[in-house]
């Protein structure tokens, strides 16, 4: 008795199974690694794609210069990327699953009438086509089948996303086609109701100077932050191709102009930024190479909050380090004499002044007395060799922090107290 009760329960065990295996099979039914190929194209021999889905139809093809352009349905300017994409997944994209052989009603599947129809051809074997329907009951892929056979199959729906492009998803959507790089002037004009700021920044050499409104040193990262941000914008909409009506989108008189000086470009390149897009969220945008309108929405654009006093370069003090020969220092009204030791903590101590503010241009009778400047809190002097001379003076301390001056910079600034203090206590530890 015993001996048929353990083969009653090893029989249940075998039952209960297969049939988990049976179930768990019709919900996950894995991919066939060796599913067929859709298209079964290598992506070098695909030399035109035509895709329709819904109301949107638009027809890719290869030039003779192996480029890919736009046959239909105008002529626009198309994302290389975008389509190189497409014809990888064109390439790649495997069928996943078998539903049908000869399905009678193809009504079930949405594929009597398919939504979308996608004709791929090759250089050797001719036009493959693919009819999309309906989205499977769990929403997990779609229903498909070649235009040349009667199965129906499933495909992922991350296959079906990567294949269903319109035109717009294939548009180039980078509008300014320079890099960073290769910029070696900005000027930024933004008009605040009747209040107009122009600001004029040129490249010398490996430096970035501002040259309008103020004449300084700029800040090479900021600068480098201020062209990433214009160059890298991408558009969220195709607006208005024609541009037929600029005061629709604020630009016929916009709120801020950037002109871009580019190597080997005769004539600067002009971006245009009018009013806020819907629910304020991005805003419309130009450039004087194209009369088209977009929306852009990025997450931050600097070139509409900068300030001039925002691009000067933060570092107070520069000087080439090899050349520092002696530092010689005042505190208040005591002096010490010229010392050689030390100097790396005291360099490095009066490199991390940071600016904060632009005051009155040294250009002009300023009143330095009144700043602070007749008896200074601090007075560094670097001996920098051939009788050439840095000086740092640092006066009158304020809410915001200390009034500052240097050798080679143009304006009375007011600089940050944590470095002052710094400075101050290094020098106190550093005097004899």
């Amino acid at each position: 008795m015993r001996k048929f009760r353990a083969t009653f329960i090893a029989l249940a065990i075998v039952l209960v199974l297969a049939a988990y295996m049976v179930f768990t099979g019709r919900e996950q039914p894995a991919v066939d690694m060796d599913a067929p190929m859709i298209f079964g194209v290598n992506s070098d021999s695909i030399r035109k794609i035509c895709i329709a889905h819904g109301d949107n139809k638009v027809t890719v093809e290869k030039d003779n210069d192996r480029t890919w352009v736009v046959d239909a349905p105008g002529t626009y300017e198309i994302s290389q990327e975008a389509v190189n994409a497409l014809v990888l997944a064109i390439a790649e994209a495997k069928f996943e699953k078998e539903i049908e052989a000869d399905p009678s009603d193809l009504e079930a599947f949405g594929l009597s009438s398919p939504d979308t129809r996608i004709v791929v051809e090759g250089d050797r074997r001719g036009k493959k086509t693919l009819l999309i329907g309906s989205v499977t009951p769990v929403g997990s892929g779609y229903y498909v089948k070649s235009g040349d056979d009667t199965k129906v199959w499933v495909i992922p729906t991350t296959v079906a996303d990567a294949l269903m492009k319109t035109v717009c998803d294939l548009r180039e959507k980078k509008i300014v086609k320079v890099s960073a790089e290769s910029c070696d002037g900005i000027r930024i004009v933004r008009r605040m109701e009747e209040d107009m700021t122009d600001v004029i920044c040129q490249k010398q050499g490996e430096d970035w100077y501002l040259v309008r409104p103020i004449i300084d040193k700029a800040d090479k990262e900021r600068i480098d932050e201020l062209l990433a941000d214009i160059t890298g914008i991408t558009v969220e909409s195709f607006v208005d191709d024609e541009g037929s009506d600029l005061s629709r989108w604020g630009l016929d008189r916009p709120r801020l102009r950037i002109d871009l000086t580019v190597a080997g470009r005769g004539t600067a390149l002009q971006v245009f930024v009018g009013d806020p897009g819907p629910n304020e969220e991005g805003f419309y945008i130009k450039t004087g190479d194209s009369p088209a309108v977009y929306l852009v929405k990025p997450w931050d654009f600097s070139p509409l909050e900068i300030t001039p006093p925002d691009l000067v370069d933060s570092q107070l003090a520069k000087w080439d380090h090899d050349k520092v020969i002696t530092a010689t220092w005042m505190l208040g009204d005591e002096s010490f004499p010229p010392v050689s030791s030390g100097l790396d903590t005291i360099l490095a101590t009066l490199q991390d002044i940071r600016i904060t503010g632009v005051g009155e241009s040294l250009e002009y009778d300023v009143d330095l007395d009144s700043l602070g400047f007749r008896n200074p809190r601090i007075c560094v002097q670097l001996d920098l060799g051939d009788g050439n001379i840095f000086e740092v003076k640092v006066g009158k301390e304020i809410e915001e922090g200390f009034y500052a001056i240097a050798t080679g910079r143009n304006f009375v600034y007011l600089v940050a107290k944590d470095g002052i203090e710094a400075l101050d206590e290094t020098l106190r530890e550093l005097s004899p």
